[in-house]
């Protein structure tokens, strides 16, 4: 049988839009199976026991509450004894968000490969990172290797971990090192004239100069600082993102989403709310670069102490 053209042409055209029809309720139907909703029956979230939030519980409350509210399925607020705890709890998938330091989620990504940054919180004063800095008497003109400087404990990021790679890879001189155990002695050694000069960090802020010594320590120890020798920067690292916000990696697409939107909104929509989840950090959050924390990698190996906090 002959079919006309016309009619063959029409019968085409149905054809494709059954088809077309088939395929979108297709799609709806597994997109509708894809919702997180469905697929997720508890979201659990990891915090150290030293976040503040953690040890009032009604805090804890509040912001297990507001999660749950907003993401529409129950969450749980898993405390954690140490950054190392966190860390095998996050690597393991026992838990699948977790706010970490700096030093902890690189040491959790180096574990697993399993983890990634969903946003990085901004300071008030508008930084998202911060840089170890070596800070000298203004006047002082001596080789860094002849000079005296003091630093806080070995186990400090900014303090000690990140010039220490600095002096071991040549990039920066050995001086004549003075080990304070925290940074108020540190300051009254400069301020005392028994040292040189001082190992600290400086916010990062974008597009700004970064060489501000009154902000040294995050200003925190302005007051202190006003009374000793002006200081200038002789020597600065490359600059470390705050510790992030992550998810790890096996979560949906939908429910990281509806996450990061949770976040981006709760300056506005849940101010109180970042008050108790960020109290260190008023200004929001931010979506990291992926290479932010790759440039930082050398600061930990799989293997060791994970117990250092981001600065």
């Amino acid at each position: 049988m002959i079919i006309p053209a016309r009619l063959a042409s029409s019968a085409h055209c149905f054809r494709a839009l059954c088809t077309a029809v088939v395929v979108v309720c297709m799609f709806a139907v597994n997109a509708a199976q894809a919702d997180y909703r469905q697929s997720v029956a508890v979201l659990r979230i990891g915090v150290v026991e030293s976040h503040p939030a953690a040890a009032n519980p009604i805090k804890i409350e509040a912001v297990k509450n507001a999660f749950s509210t907003a993401l529409g399925i129950p969450v749980e607020i898993i405390r954690m004894r140490s950054y190392a705890a966190l860390i095998d709890a996050h690597a393991s998938g026992r838990i699948g968000y977790a706010i970490h330091s700096t030093r902890s989620f690189v040491a959790t990504e180096a574990v697993c490969g399993c983890v990634r940054a969903l946003r990085t919180p901004v300071a008030a004063d508008g930084s998202t990172g911060f840089r170890s800095v070596l800070v000298v008497r203004d006047k002082v003109t001596k080789p860094i290797s002849a000079l005296k400087v003091a630093y806080s404990r070995a186990d400090s990021v900014s303090g000690w971990r990140i010039p220490s790679q600095a002096m071991d890879a040549g990039s920066l001189d050995r001086p004549q090192l003075v080990r304070a155990g925290s940074i108020a002695a540190v300051i009254d050694l400069y301020r005392s004239g028994k040292v040189d000069g001082f190992f600290g960090w400086l916010p990062d802020v974008p597009d700004a100069a970064g060489s501000d010594t009154g902000r040294l320590f995050g200003g925190w120890n302005h007051d202190r600082m006003q009374s000793a020798d002006p200081l200038r920067v002789l020597w600065s690292s490359q600059r470390v993102p705050y510790g992030p916000h992550a998810v790890h990696r096996s979560l949906p697409d939908d429910l990281v989403e509806a996450l990061g939107a949770f976040l981006d909104q709760m300056p506005k929509s849940a101010p109180g709310l970042l008050d108790i989840f960020e109290p260190f950090f008023a200004g929001g959050y931010v979506t990291p670069d992926p290479q932010d924390y790759r440039n930082v990698a050398g600061l930990v190996e799989a293997s060791s102490d994970p117990e250092i906090q981001a600065r």
